[in-house]
């Protein structure tokens, strides 16, 4: 095997790792916040998770893009790994994103940060079906 695909894995479950605890710890704990706190944390949290997010969503769908355009069997599986990535990054810019964006104009709005939590699963569930999917392709 490649080492670009066990990097591939690696990012993947990097992903998968970090979703769980944005989705158990981090996006929950919004709620438990006093507004005036929520409104300053969020500006540095947003900040912070940027930097070690966006780094690992490039590279996942660069490697998958790559891997793909250079595969020689498993053509399926490779498409619909790099399928539930971009559906993962839609979700990302015009729902997540502006959901965040909402919490800085509005920390004060406990429904927003419902919404967050509870519409997040879909990003928990695309990130896992990802990893699986090239565990199952690779392995």
């Amino acid at each position: 095997m490649s080492i670009l695909p066990l990097i591939q894995l690696l990012i993947d479950f990097g992903l998968v790792v970090l979703i769980w605890m944005v989705q158990l710890i981090i996006y929950p704990s919004f709620l438990s916040y006093e507004s005036h706190s929520l409104g300053k944390w969020h500006l540095t949290y947003t900040g912070r998770i940027t930097i070690i997010v966006a780094p690992l969503m490039i590279a996942q769908i660069a490697l998958a893009s790559y891997l793909l355009i250079n595969s020689d069997s498993y053509y399926y599986l490779e498409i619909i790994a790099l399928g539930l990535i971009i559906l993962n990054w839609l979700l990302t810019f015009f729902i997540f994103i502006p959901f965040h964006q909402r919490i800085d104009l509005n920390p004060t709005d406990r429904k927003v940060q419902r919404l967050l939590v509870q519409n997040n699963w879909m990003r928990v569930v695309l990130f896992c079906l990802t990893f699986v999917c090239h565990v199952w392709l690779y392995f």
